[in-house]
């Protein structure tokens, strides 16, 4: 399950950041995610890894960026998980392969305190 591996690196990087700058609490963690990177597994993976720390109990917000496959073919498509092989999209008009990456990308986009202030996101 890579979105737990690549969630984790972002809070562990988030929680240091937030330590430095003396953050005591955090409202709301915003995410931004492809359209293939899994939501479910994005709050399963955040729930676990906020848990007892200044991050547990923040509202969890994400945007989801839809990557739409226009195929040579003339074919159309929103990619979700469910239509890519690893990293490979196959176009069901013609067969075409094309490698997609940037529908499993996970961003930070905003982190509100709980003195509604905004820190900085990190990666």
């Amino acid at each position: 399950m890579h979105e737990f591996g690549i969630t984790e690196s972002i809070v562990t990087s988030l929680l240091a950041d937030l330590k430095q700058k003396g953050v005591e609490s955090v409202s709301e963690v915003q995410f931004r995610r492809g359209s293939a990177f899994s939501e479910d597994a994005l709050r399963q993976a955040f729930g676990a890894l906020s848990a007892g720390t200044i991050l547990e109990g923040a509202k969890l917000s994400i945007e989801t960026v839809n990557l739409v496959h226009n195929c040579g073919c003339g074919y159309t498509q929103v990619i979700t998980s469910d239509d890519l092989i690893g990293h490979i999209f196959v176009c069901p008009q013609c067969g075409l392969m094309r490698e997609i990456d940037e529908a499993h990308d996970l961003e930070l986009i905003g982190v509100k305190t709980g003195k509604s202030e905004d820190a900085p996101a990190t990666r």
